[in-house]
């Protein structure tokens, strides 16, 4: 089963699920590297100590604090978390994704399984996690001024990344972003493969994956006014 199939036939790739083995490894392990590799790039290239000043900017930390902050930026520790993140992130956010659709699931006249949607859930993403690594490689590689790159709004492909956030509300800057091309193709994606995987209508798949991103947008704001 080629993995690629997932952009031109996602719905014969999807319907085969049921009967596949292992259908999640390459997918899973081929996005993990990907989005190491994209988050490696990007801190070689903008540098920690950008990164750490970007995320420190407008926290409530003294001075004396800031400078320690900026102190620790590339100690191996630093590093080996920052690395990290993409992958254990990455594999946490696809098994809760996959566990509450498969919830979801259970409302349809099929009896769902983990695997099958865990699956789905893995194919779905890979072209999402594809087009977001390569776009942030290109973008920290040929921008000509990387240390205006903001690190946590690299792509200007939602509403956010046309805004000045130091002008407004974090609440409303988060909101914003959350509302991005790419993700909405991502939602199609994941309803569509729902639907085939758990044989239930496509506005049922839109309603579940639409219930979780909205869930997921009220989670990101509210952090966004701790920070």
């Amino acid at each position: 089963m080629g993995i690629f199939e997932v952009f031109y036939q996602p719905g014969k790739l999807f319907s085969s699920l049921e009967n596949r083995r292992g259908a999640w490894v390459a997918p899973l392990f081929l996005g993990l590297i990907l989005s190491l590799t994209a988050t490696v790039t990007a801190i070689r290239t903008i540098g920690m100590e950008t990164i750490v000043r970007q995320q420190l900017q407008n926290s409530r930390l003294s001075p004396e604090q800031m400078e320690a902050a900026m102190n620790r930026a590339n100690s191996p520790a630093i590093l080996y978390v920052s690395y990290a993140s993409p992958i254990v992130f990455g594999l946490l956010a696809l098994l809760l994704v996959s566990g509450l659709l498969t919830l979801f699931a259970l409302v349809g006249s099929k009896q769902p399984r983990f695997s099958t949607n865990f699956s789905m859930v893995a194919l779905a993403y890979f072209p999402y996690t594809l087009i977001v690594s390569l776009m942030t490689v290109l973008v920290v590689i040929m921008a000509p001024d990387r240390s205006v790159l903001d690190i946590n709004n690299l792509l200007a492909t939602n509403v956010g990344a046309f805004m000045d956030k130091d002008t407004m509300s974090k609440g409303l800057y988060a909101l914003l972003s959350a509302f991005d091309i790419l993700t909405f193709v991502e939602i199609g994606l994941l309803s569509y493969g729902f639907s085939k995987v758990n044989r239930t209508s496509l506005a049922f798949g839109l309603f579940a994956v639409v219930s979780l991103w909205i869930v997921w947008v009220m989670i990101r704001v509210g952090l966004s006014f701790l920070s």
